[in-house]
């Protein structure tokens, strides 16, 4: 992906694929009871991508921490929320989760970066506060 400026940065996406339409849906919730290989996947693809590629950062954003999230969600949840979408942004609250936890750790060799949705940038990642993106540099 390109930025506005033209920088190149990458998407660490990843979904349910559909044998019949060949696709990868990124929005699917499968429930298959395979939530922790999915997300250690995830975290080792990581280091692996840095190695091919260490000149690019990666872009993390839930599918669920779209603007259309909200409404989709609405139309077919179960959970009848009132004011606030329990499920808007439950993904990146995951990432950022095990990220406060191993930040220390993780700060030898990334820098982290996350989306300030009312500043609408991104900004030197700081643990606990909210973000809906975040973005990932290897240390040279």
């Amino acid at each position: 992906m390109k930025t506005k400026s033209n920088e190149m940065f990458y998407n660490l996406g990843f979904g349910d694929y559909n044998l019949e339409s060949k696709n990868i849906s990124d929005s699917e919730n499968s429930n298959n009871g395979d939530v922790r290989i999915v997300f250690n996947t995830v975290l080792n693809t990581i280091p692996e991508f840095f190695r091919d590629n260490p000149d690019f950062p990666i872009y993390f954003q839930g599918s669920d921490s779209k603007d259309s999230f909200e409404e989709e969600c609405r139309n077919k949840c179960s959970k009848n929320c009132t004011q606030i979408c329990k499920n808007k942004n439950r993904r990146i609250r995951i990432y950022t989760y095990f990220l406060d936890k191993n930040y220390l750790n993780f700060l030898k060799d990334y820098m982290f970066y996350g989306f300030d949705e009312e500043l609408k940038i991104f900004v030197e990642y700081v643990p606990k506060n909210k973000y809906t993106a975040i973005l990932i540099y290897k240390k040279k």
